[in-house]
C-alpha cells in the first residue's frame, strides 16, 4: 500500500503530461469550434435551472474557452464570478466581474479581477461553478494542474455553509471530449465533479464518485 501511495503523485505527473499534450494537440480551430459547442449547452444548462450567478475561469492557453459563455451571461445579466490567485496563502479569492476590463494579468499570466476589485464575502458560495482541468472521468473525477487551488476552494465553501446544511453549489467541469478518461486517480483531498459538460452534452456524474450511474443528457 505505502508503494502505491509513493507511485501515485509520479503516475499523476506523468497523466498531467501527456493529458496537456492531448489537449495541446486540438488545433486551434477546432477548439474554438468545440468551445462554442460547450458554451451552448452549458447556457442551456444554466437556463433550464434559472441560475442567476455563476462561478467561472477565463482561459488560459488550451483550455476550453469559456468567454462565449461569460459574454453571453453579461449580456443577459447573470452574474459573473471569477476567481483571483493567491500563491502566498494557496488561495483563490472570487469577485464579481462586469467587463473584461476589470481584469489583470494575474501570477501565473491568467487574466484574474484586479486587486483592486472587493472580495465577494465568505459564506456568499455561488450556486454554480465551472471548473477547467486537464482531465476528467465519468465518476467525475478531476485531474487539475497539482495545485490544490480548487480542491481547497470547494472544501472551503463546503465548510462556510450554515451548520446542518448541505452544499448547494453545483461544480461542473468543462471539457473537451478528448479530455475524458476511463479513470482519473484521484486522493482524499480531490473534489468530484457533479457534472461534466463536453461538446457530447451534459454528463451527470455520481455522488462523489461513488456508483457507476452517470448519464449524458
Amino acid at each position: 500500500m505505502k508503494d502505491v501511495d509513493l507511485q501515485l503523485p509520479a503516475y499523476k505527473r506523468a497523466l498531467r503530461r501527456s493529458a496537456a499534450s492531448v489537449r495541446d494537440g486540438i488545433p486551434p480551430r477546432r477548439r474554438e469550434e468545440l468551445s462554442s459547442l460547450v458554451c451552448r449547452h452549458a447556457w442551456r444548462w444554466l437556463e433550464e435551472t434559472c441560475a442567476d450567478s455563476l462561478m467561472v475561469y477565463v482561459p488560459f492557453r488550451s483550455e476550453l474557452d469559456t468567454r462565449p459563455l461569460i459574454e453571453r451571461c453579461w449580456k443577459e445579466g447573470r452574474r459573473v464570478i471569477l476567481p483571483r490567485v493567491h500563491g502566498d496563502s494557496g488561495k483563490l479569492s472570487l469577485h464579481g466581474v462586469e467587463s473584461w476590463s476589470e481584469l489583470a494579468q494575474g501570477m501565473f499570466g491568467i487574466p484574474e479581477p484586479a486587486e483592486t476589485y472587493s472580495v465577494i464575502e465568505e459564506g456568499s458560495e455561488p450556486p454554480v461553478v465551472f471548473v477547467p482541468g486537464l482531465a476528467f472521468d465519468a465518476r467525475g473525477g478531476r485531474l487539475g494542474y497539482g495545485c490544490g487551488y480548487y480542491d481547497r476552494l470547494r472544501a472551503r465553501l463546503s465548510g462556510a455553509s450554515a451548520p446542518g446544511t448541505q452544499r448547494s453549489s453545483v461544480w461542473i467541469g468543462l471539457a473537451y471530449g478528448a479530455q475524458i478518461l476511463p479513470e482519473v486517480p484521484m486522493e482524499a483531498h480531490d473534489a468530484f465533479m457533479d457534472m461534466l459538460i463536453t461538446e457530447k452534452g451534459i454528463l451527470h456524474c455520481t455522488a462523489e464518485g461513488k456508483g457507476i450511474d452517470a448519464r449524458w443528457s
